[in-house]
């Protein structure tokens, strides 16, 4: 990967929507061999997809935070398919440390991430941090 195809990542990362000319215009190379470049990006894996960002207050999501949980490792297989099923469940990973799993989630209200963190409690304890504010954002 060279710088060319560097800055077309810091292009889409920014505007993934931009136009095939203006990303060209940016990279000083034509239209055709910056399709060549990203499909190669694709082919690679290192462009994984195309996603529109959603704010989750534009959807009456108030509240956002990370669950922590402790999960006893026969019971992963089940809590990811439950997991799944969940729309306030934004991602889910697998993490070192005292807990087993970090759910990064978005609810309505207080009432609803409580609902959901009680659920969460059949599979484990769970400890969880309420958002104050974001800092740097995941999409950046």
């Amino acid at each position: 990967m060279d710088q060319i195809d560097q800055k077309l990542l810091e292009l889409l990362r920014e505007n993934a929507r931009m136009p095939l000319k203006k990303l060209a215009e940016q990279v000083f190379l034509s239209p055709p061999a910056v399709a060549a470049r990203m499909e190669r990006l694709e082919q690679r894996g290192i462009i994984q997809g195309y996603r529109a960002v959603v704010s989750p207050k534009a959807l009456g999501r108030e509240i956002q935070a990370f669950i922590h949980l402790v999960l006893p490792p026969e019971q992963q297989k089940e809590f990811s398919a439950f997991a799944a099923g969940i729309p306030q469940i934004l991602a889910c990973y697998h993490v070192t440390g005292p807990h087993s799993m970090l759910l990064q989630v978005s609810c309505a209200d207080m009432e609803q991430l409580d609902g959901l963190v009680a659920k969460l409690q059949r599979f484990g304890t769970t400890q969880t941090q309420v958002v104050l504010s974001t800092v740097l954002p995941p999409d950046r």
